[in-house]
């Protein structure tokens, strides 16, 4: 399904709080997200299917939001796992939303 540039995609199933900050290229996944009041969204984050937000979170830019937040918490990234097979090359990070 093609969106154009800064879009905003809210799944039909959503629910959103009172007083949500959402910025551009912001996705919020259909199958159960609920978005608590107050909460901020950064551009370009995803939040997938059955994530919580909770009441005062903040979700940073380019995150993809993977598990629930709780309420007052700041979620700033991505955990990534980068492999490499020929290498013998892995990254972890232990930041995660």
């Amino acid at each position: 399904m093609p969106h154009g540039l800064n879009r905003i995609i809210v799944g039909h199933d959503a629910k959103n709080g009172a007083n949500v900050t959402i910025f551009q290229g912001v996705t919020i996944s259909q199958g159960g997200c609920v978005i608590g009041d107050n909460v901020l969204l950064g551009a370009n984050c995803t939040i997938l299917p059955n994530v919580h937000i909770g009441d005062n979170a903040k979700v940073g830019a380019n995150c993809v939001v993977v598990e629930n937040v709780p309420k007052g918490a700041t979620c700033v990234m991505l955990k990534p796992i980068i492999k490499r097979k020929n290498e013998n090359f892995i990254y972890n990070n232990s930041s995660q939303c």
